[in-house]
């Protein structure tokens, strides 16, 4: 696989937490990488006479451009275990400044086997990219060349001794070099079982979502077919009596219109059952949603005591403010509490994502819609950034606005001004329908 593969093939979107994760693991990779070439430069330099000899220089040149090539190439790591090799530059850059150094690392004669340490390193990245069974050969190839060494150098006169032996480096440099392998395949395999489980975790919200729209879907052809049917049957019914016995044609497109009227409540009455739930339930099912998008979520909320206006107010905010939450913000925490206050009550909306939130459009179907509703009974909606906090306060006052009443029942919005849960509104369906769109979008 090319590196221009790998930028246009589409990547799943990952949450803020798992991309700390990768940044977190291909960090300790590249350090490490890093410090064990570090060391063995220390070690193939310390040898040497006064003063920087040529030989020297060429090393240090060679040691520079293989480490900054391994770091490089850790990137790559991304796609996980067998993810691919990268464009062919990229995989010279690797191993030919690395195995240019086990060549003139055979001329330092104090430095027996040190010199394959970073070849020994660019085959540990290079068998992270492969399928499985390369794997094993080239990590097999590469501890062949790394013994090789050795072997190469005692026939060449060199001995083992001198300081870097007698101090322990050598010694200590040998177990680190030999705890790569495992440390890169470990942290790449850690890596694809964190992106499965967060695949696991938008697959979850997904089947919630198309569960849900199947339930509905299945209660709303119970209501409309079996009308629709009878219906069909009546009309038809009527049609062939028109003109033997217009009497009982009237009584069956009677009856038809009745059933039609029927349908058209009993559908009304499951959307409106649909979406306005209890508080209560608004509150369980936004944390639901939340949870299963990752986001940790508080809920103190009890509306035992809230008349039926308070309650429908305050359902619709929540419903508002967690669809915007997945929608528009990088929350890991949410927290809904409802308080009372004098002869209203506060619902507090507090997440730690203060790149978004709301939907605070002057005019809009959003905030700004749920405003005026709380205005209307002399309550209202604050919006307020706290530093990396965004908080939304909504009250009631208990008593009607200045000029106005409170109205007998609080009319419906429409479905798609609220659509939490209204499967029939696409742009503001159940919030967990948004999940997947909204965070790939902030990957």
């Amino acid at each position: 696989m090319t590196t221009e593969q790998h930028e246009i093939m589409p990547v799943p979107e990952i949450g803020r937490g798992v991309r700390a994760t990768w940044r977190y693991t291909v960090v300790t990779i590249a350090v490490w990488g890093v410090f064990v070439n570090a060391v063995a430069t220390f070690v193939l330099l310390g040898g040497a006479g006064y003063g920087m000899q040529p030989l020297d220089l060429v090393i240090l040149v060679l040691v520079t451009a293989s480490t900054a090539s391994l770091v490089r190439y850790c990137w790559f790591f991304k796609s996980g275990l067998g993810g691919g090799l990268p464009a062919r530059p990229y995989t010279l850059g690797l191993l030919l400044p690395a195995g240019a150094l086990w060549f003139v690392g055979l001329a330092q004669p104090h430095a027996l086997w040190v010199g394959a340490v970073p070849l020994w390193l660019a085959c540990n990245a290079l068998a992270v990219v492969v399928g499985r069974r390369a794997r094993w050969w080239i990590l097999g190839v590469g501890l062949v060349v790394l013994v090789a060494h050795g072997l190469l150098g005692l026939l060449l006169g060199q001995g083992i001794g001198g300081p870097s032996w007698e101090d322990g480096s050598v010694g200590a440099l040998a177990v680190w070099a030999l705890m790569s392998p495992g440390l890169y395949v470990a942290s790449i395999w850690w890596w694809d079982i964190v992106l499965r489980l967060d695949d696991s975790r938008r697959t979850s919200g997904e089947l919630a979502v198309t569960k849900e729209r199947l339930r509905f879907a299945a209660d709303l052809h119970d209501i409309q077919g079996h009308h629709l049917q009878v219906i069909a049957l009546k009309t038809e019914l009527a049609g062939r009596l028109l003109d033997v016995d217009p009497a009982a044609a009237r009584i069956q497109i009677a009856e038809a219109q009745q059933l039609a009227r029927t349908a058209l409540e009993d559908t009304r009455a499951l959307v409106h059952g649909y979406r306005t739930v209890s508080l209560a339930a608004e509150a369980a099912n936004a944390a639901e949603v939340l949870r299963a998008a990752g986001i940790e979520c508080s809920v103190d909320v009890d509306a035992e005591e809230l008349p039926s206006e308070a309650r429908t107010l305050f359902g619709l905010v929540i419903r508002e403010a967690t669809t915007n939450i997945l929608r528009h913000s990088e929350a890991t925490t949410v927290t809904l509490r409802l308080t009372r206050s004098g002869v209203g009550s506060v619902l507090t909306v507090l997440n730690d994502g203060a790149c978004g939130g709301v939907d605070a459009r002057p005019g809009g179907s959003g905030i700004d819609g749920l405003r005026r509703r709380f205005e209307a009974v002399g309550g209202g909606i604050e919006v307020r950034r706290e530093g990396g906090l965004f908080r939304l306060t909504a009250r009631t006052s208990g008593r009607p606005a200045a000029g106005g009443a409170v109205p007998a029942a609080v009319p419906v919005p429409d479905v798609q001004e609220s659509g939490l849960r209204t499967e029939a509104a696409e742009d503001s369906a159940d919030p967990a329908a948004h999940t997947v769109d909204s965070r790939r979008s902030r990957r």
